[in-house]
């Protein structure tokens, strides 16, 4: 009778297989080979030249930092933004709650691409915000080559871009976190004299631990993965400086107009990348949730 049920499972697992099986058996396998069709037509084993390429690269150094800079400055304040709003958001004396959610959710519900042509337009050297700046009587910025002079800042537009389109999600997360706690235990904490405050401090806010780590853990991954903001606004530059790391995949595997291009090592930067995300959820997991049992068998 079980195996009467298998055929029905059949697509899937040839999706599985066809989508997610092969290509990462693929990726693993092209670490140790070296392809630009440019130049080759065939696959050549390259052993672990690749790997002596990693180490010596400059650029691929670079784009490790700026997507760890970038995802140090975004997720946090992300996180703290997202919660305060979602305290506001279940506050009882607070009205209209369904139309102020159906607001955050516009950030959400636009499409990246549009989300940064947009934005390009609102940072664009004679665009509306360098408009206001000179109606007010300041200083004009580059803010897609070297505002304040430092075109390392540009690091700085792309988090403010990201914060702005990612704390709607962490408010809306968080505060259904909020609403679940049971309603009996506020209603203890306030016959015992508990405030607003400490109400929320002591008792909301660890009940909604869980919830706050699953939502941290979606926003370090997804931040380590930002690519279509990056490729609307700055296409990587000015020179290299918002290089990140999936974006330099993409340059050395797919566009091939890296130093360095090579699709054998774009899998071997995929790798990296992979490795990087897992040590992050890892750690997280372990400090905050305290899984050490469940994955190191402690």
């Amino acid at each position: 009778m079980r195996s009467q049920g298998v055929p029905f499972i059949l697509p899937t697992l040839a999706f599985l297989v066809v989508l997610v099986v092969y290509p990462t058996i693929y990726l693993y396998y092209m670490i140790f080979h070296s392809f630009n069709p440019l130049y080759e037509i065939t696959v050549r084993f390259s052993g672990l030249q690749n790997f002596s390429t990693l180490i010596t690269d400059v650029d691929a150094h670079y784009s490790i930092l700026a997507m760890l800079v970038l995802m140090g400055v975004t997720v946090p304040v992300e996180i703290a933004l997202g919660t305060l709003l979602a305290i506001f958001f279940t506050s009882p004396h607070l009205r209209g709650k369904v139309v102020l959610r159906s607001i955050m959710l516009v950030p959400l519900s636009i499409p990246a691409i549009i989300t940064g042509l947009n934005w390009k337009m609102v940072f664009f050297t004679y665009g509306p915000l360098n408009t206001f700046l000179e109606s007010v009587g300041l200083q004009t910025q580059p803010w897609l080559s070297a505002p304040f002079g430092n075109p390392f800042n540009t690091l700085f537009v792309l988090a403010v871009l990201d914060i702005w389109q990612w704390t709607p999600f962490v408010a809306l997360a968080v505060a259904s976190g909020i609403e679940s706690v049971p309603p009996f235990v506020k209603e203890a904490a306030e016959i015992d004299g508990a405030s607003r405050t400490q109400l929320i401090r002591h008792i909301v806010l660890p009940l909604s631990k869980t919830v706050i780590i699953i939502v941290l853990l979606l926003r370090i991954i997804d931040s380590l993965k930002i690519f279509d903001i990056i490729y609307m606004l700055t296409a990587g530059g000015p020179g290299n400086v918002t290089t990140t790391l999936p974006f330099y995949i993409y340059k050395v595997g797919f566009t091939l107009t890296a130093p360095k291009a090579d699709i054998g090592y774009a899998s071997l930067l995929a790798v990296v990348l992979l490795m990087i995300a897992t040590a992050l959820v890892l750690f997280v997991l372990t400090r905050a949730l305290n899984v050490k049992r469940v994955i190191w068998g402690e």
